[in-house]
């Protein structure tokens, strides 16, 4: 039986947009030699406006399916046969931190949210999967609902951001976290390693695989032996839906991220780096993005940064607590 996968995958897209993740799109076409299809799920506060599909292969983060992956998503995670789309979104959004519930002023998304809903209820079934791009494929009459079929759907709208959007609006690959370590390196005068791995800083281990993956850090100035990680809101607030549901490793989601926030905090300053934890909640925000002031929130960043600077010892700096927990994974 062919993999259900592809229908679940639209189906969660959805679901996200009816939960209030209103910045998600979807591109989905045919590979270059025609014989499979395949989808990038992206968020739009990264749209390449130079690109007239927004540009989703070069965004920062992103989930990607092909079904010459069978239930293989975003390259590593192996779904069941009977996965649901409830299970597909939480995998959207362990891979997508940035993606996080917001008003349609915020994304200027909401006309595509609306579109998408009625594209998904024309697709029910593998042989009405949307193309909207291909080898030789026309699409100035809309996408396509199954791979030479010629019953088309309307293209989407064009996405332009809504007058009420962020002071500074979000460019490709500059969401709030990159806007922090922009600033951080800035006050600093010295580039930052962004999601720098260290081999002493792993994950607990899958159930299936037994691996231990690395964690990424957000960034790294290793000359200053100076770790700056950005906290979103989802570090400081539950999201039930999502947060109750079991990961790979056999941990509640929102359990797992805490164990890896008390990690970081305990193993970094053990191997003697600083960690500065800077929150959203250190700046003016709306709905937990910041509401960009460059030249205040330069002041911040550089606030904390002389904090870090003044640590004789390595430690933690932060105005907000981390959690404090025990890592298996060292015991």
């Amino acid at each position: 039986m062919d993999s259900q996968l592809p229908l679940r995958i639209l189906e969660a897209s959805g679901l996200l947009h009816r939960l209030g993740y209103l910045g998600l799109r979807v591109l989905p076409g045919i590979n270059a030699s025609g014989t499979a299809w395949r989808i990038i799920i992206f968020n739009v506060i990264e749209w390449n406006a130079e690109d007239k599909f927004g540009d989703p292969h070069n965004a920062s983060e992103s989930c990607v399916y092909t079904t010459a992956g069978v239930n293989v998503f975003n390259n590593d995670v192996q779904f069941p046969e009977d996965v649901s789309h409830v299970g597909v979104a939480e995998a959207i959004l362990e891979s997508m931190p940035s993606l996080q519930r917001s008003t349609p002023g915020e994304t200027g998304n909401l006309d595509y949210v609306r579109w998408y809903a009625q594209l998904l209820s024309q697709v029910t079934r593998l042989d009405e999967l949307p193309v909207a791009y291909a080898d030789y494929f026309d699409d100035s009459e809309g996408w396509e609902l199954g791979w030479g079929s010629d019953r088309r759907f309307p293209a989407p709208p064009r996405y332009l951001p809504e007058p009420d959007a962020p002071l500074v609006p979000a460019k490709a690959g500059h969401r709030d976290e990159h806007y922090v370590l922009d600033l951080c390196a800035e006050v600093l005068g010295m580039s930052c390693a962004g999601q720098q791995t260290f081999d002493w800083l792993r994950g607990e281990p899958s159930l299936k695989s037994g691996k231990r993956k690395a964690l990424p850090v957000d960034g790294y100035f290793e000359a200053l032996g100076l770790v700056v990680e950005y906290h979103e809101r989802q570090h400081s607030e539950s999201v039930p839906f999502f947060d109750n549901k079991m990961t790979s490793t056999g941990m509640l989601r929102g359990a797992q991220r805490k164990l890896y926030d008390a990690r970081k905090a305990a193993l970094i300053p053990q191997h003697g780096l600083t960690l500065l934890v800077i929150d959203y909640r250190d700046f003016c925000h709306k709905k937990g993005k910041i509401v960009r002031d460059p030249a205040r929130d330069r002041e911040i960043v550089a606030a904390l940064l002389a904090r870090a600077a003044e640590c004789s010892d390595p430690g933690v700096v932060t105005n907000f607590p981390v959690p404090l927990a025990e890592t298996p994974a060292e015991r």
